[in-house]
């Protein structure tokens, strides 16, 4: 699947940022980004590529599911999450967390804030891959710092 996030070209006069994702079979599923919300799907790929996830959310995607289902009510949401990808969910939060000028700023390093929370994870990460969802993500991240208004970045995910 080929994964699309444009950078809005002004996030207050409606022209957010933009998620596009073109399934193996040339279906395309999309979505507008809130604000900072891309580094939120960044640490996504960045788990489920790095951990081998098949059904968390761009696995999922990739699978047919259509993007803005997701951000559905239960009762309204035409399937069930699985939960591999509710799982996912603290991996995020804490990969987030690491990021730079966030209130965790107290930890040296993420090292610390997933050693401190890993006993609450659903799944065991090591310290490796770890280091390689680190080096993932501020890669993304610069890469997004670097793009003007209206560019694009492509990414790769594989089920």
């Amino acid at each position: 699947m080929v994964i699309r996030f444009k950078k809005g070209k002004n996030q207050w006069k409606h022209k957010p940022d933009t998620l596009t994702c073109v399934r193996e079979d040339g279906s395309i599923t999309w979505t507008h980004l809130h604000r900072g919300f891309v580094h939120h799907d960044f640490a996504h790929y960045v788990i489920e590529t790095t951990l081998g996830f098949e059904n968390a959310f761009f696995g999922l995607v990739a699978k047919g599911y259509d993007i803005r289902d997701f951000s559905e009510s239960e009762a309204q949401r035409p399937f069930e999450i699985p939960r591999e990808a509710m799982d996912t969910e603290p991996i995020v939060a804490l990969l987030q967390a690491d990021l730079p000028n966030t209130p965790n700023a107290q930890y040296a390093n993420s090292n610390e804030l997933f050693r401190e929370h890993s006993a609450t994870l659903p799944v065991s990460i090591t310290d490796e891959q770890l280091e390689v969802m680190r080096q993932k993500l501020q890669a993304l991240l610069q890469k997004w710092h670097d793009l003007q208004p209206g560019e694009s970045m492509v990414l790769q995910f594989h089920i």
